[in-house]
């Protein structure tokens, strides 16, 4: 069980993990016994599948106290809802055996296969699930002999439907979600900003397209009807974000759970044993559920990779920094916005002082790391809005918009100094210190002003600074 659970120190992190614990388990337990037909397992079960997410994703949570607070929270929804403790406490041992299982299964994954990241994280999801169903399930077993003398087989694989059911529908969901202050604040942002437009309509056309197909679900009816949410939900998975696909479908598989199975049963025949389609319809829903949940996994995939290769595109590998290209399209853009606003704008060029001699002395990879500490002192000195860029080799260039030609001077002497008393690297023989040479230009946007001309007229007072004797800023004074 040392396997299952961490073992904290911290008394009050542990105290408020299990209350929440004792929370979450108690109310979806509520919920799961309400939607309980008589004599069988809950149509919807969402607890075990929450505990379990919580158990993974919450250290506070998943101590012993935390499995304790489960125990009781199981047991008290158990004995307030009717059932006599002998059978609460067999229902919580099934339950937490589940769930053990799941968390030992889900630690194994990565943090990409949990969040649901790779193609494949869904194949893994699946067979956690189906694990933990098989825990419960084998729990189940027992339950059925020794306290409701049911058929053995019939029990284990209602049992199993059930729990993997819910296991597969529950957890993308539960694993995937920011924190819930995050994940409301994003929903209500959206209806705080909604205006009905023509590219609402577009963006809300998928959503629309899932609430169509539930219709349709309930007024035509019969076995085809569990497949007609899916092209809509694989829609979503196209158009919408991973936390929000699983969002819809959680509430379309536990929809078409409640609206099919309470359907069938009303029309059962006297006499006629409901088990066998009702775990049909079950593990139909669930594995359908598995398509659109492949595709948002895919597509959060793509467009991780498509981000990665932008800022491998855009910014400087060693840095972090923009490239040339990026700097000179980006500082473009803003000098012609700036242009119509008649904006002030400053350039700088900057070079460090005697590079050549830091990578013959200490290395060349000690001159990287000169020029990673470089940068990071530069940046650390920027605001927000300011561009900057490795230009090549040892050379790093600004754009910084709307800032006093005194603020810019006192900025660049800050970032001098910075470096002059700053140890930018370790060698053999001691830290490495180095300084740095600036030049500025300080332009009013009064009329067009190409990018190019700006930089060239930087790097002169640069040069000026170099030649001056270096670890010094120059300001570029244009010619009348």
């Amino acid at each position: 069980m040392a396997a299952v659970f961490r073992v904290s120190t911290d008394f009050i992190p542990c105290c408020v993990g299990a209350v929440c614990v004792a929370g979450i388990v108690f109310a979806a337990s509520l919920f799961g016994i309400l939607t309980r037909p008589d004599g069988m397992l809950a149509v919807l079960w969402p607890a075990n599948a929450l505990l379990t997410a919580a158990f993974v994703r919450g250290r506070a949570m998943n101590t012993p106290l935390g499995w304790c607070a489960a125990f009781i929270a199981y047991m008290a929804a158990d004995l307030l809802t009717g059932n006599d403790i002998y059978t609460a406490i067999w229902l919580t041992g099934a339950n937490l055996a589940g769930v053990a299982v799941g968390v030992l299964l889900l630690r194994r994954l990565s943090v990409e296969d949990r969040n649901l990241r790779r193609p494949q994280s869904v194949q893994y999801l699946c067979l956690t699930g189906a694990g933990a169903a098989l825990a419960a399930a084998m729990a189940g077993i027992l339950i059925a002999i020794l306290v409701f003398s049911q058929d053995p087989v019939t029990a284990f694989l209602f049992w199993f439907s059930t729990e993997f059911a819910n296991y597969v529908v529950i957890l993308p969901f539960a694993l995937t979600v920011a924190r819930w202050s995050d994940f409301s604040a994003m929903i209500t942002g959206f209806f705080r900003h909604f205006v009905m437009n023509v590219e609402t309509l577009k963006s809300c056309a998928p959503a629309i397209s899932v609430l169509v197909s539930l219709v349709l679900v309930k007024v035509i009816g019969g076995p085809g009807s569990i497949v007609f949410p899916v092209p809509a939900l694989l829609w979503c998975a196209l158009v919408y974000r991973l936390q929000i696909t699983t969002l819809f479908i959680l509430l379309v598989s536990h929809w078409l759970m409640v609206v099919l199975e309470l359907d069938f049963l009303s029309n059962l025949p006297v006499d006629s044993d409901p088990y066998y389609a009702i775990m049909s319809t079950r593990l139909g829903i669930a594995l359908l559920s598995l398509g659109p949940l492949t595709v948002a996994s895919i597509d959060t995939a793509r467009s991780a990779l498509v981000d990665r290769l932008d800022h491998a595109a855009n910014h400087d590998f060693l840095t972090g920094l923009l490239s040339r290209g990026a700097f000179m399209k980006c500082g473009s853009e803003l000098i012609s916005r700036l242009s119509g606003e008649k904006g002030r704008l400053t350039i700088m060029g900057l070079d460090v002082d005697h590079f050549k001699q830091i990578n013959d002395t200490h290395g060349h990879a000690a001159g990287d790391r000169v020029l990673v500490e470089v940068a990071k002192i530069i940046r650390g000195n920027l605001r927000g809005d300011d561009l900057i860029a490795r230009l090549g080799g040892e050379e790093f260039g600004l754009i910084l918009p709307g800032v006093a030609p005194a603020d810019a001077l006192g900025l660049a002497q800050r970032i001098r100094v910075a470096i002059e008393q700053t140890a930018v690297g370790e060698s053999e023989t001691g830290s490495i210190h180095t300084t740095i040479s600036i030049g500025v230009v300080n332009h009013t946007l009064e009329e067009p002003v190409s990018l190019d001309r700006l930089l060239r007229d930087a790097d002169k007072a640069m040069y000026a600074a170099k030649a001056a004797g270096r670890n010094r800023v120059v300001v570029h004074q244009p010619t009348s």
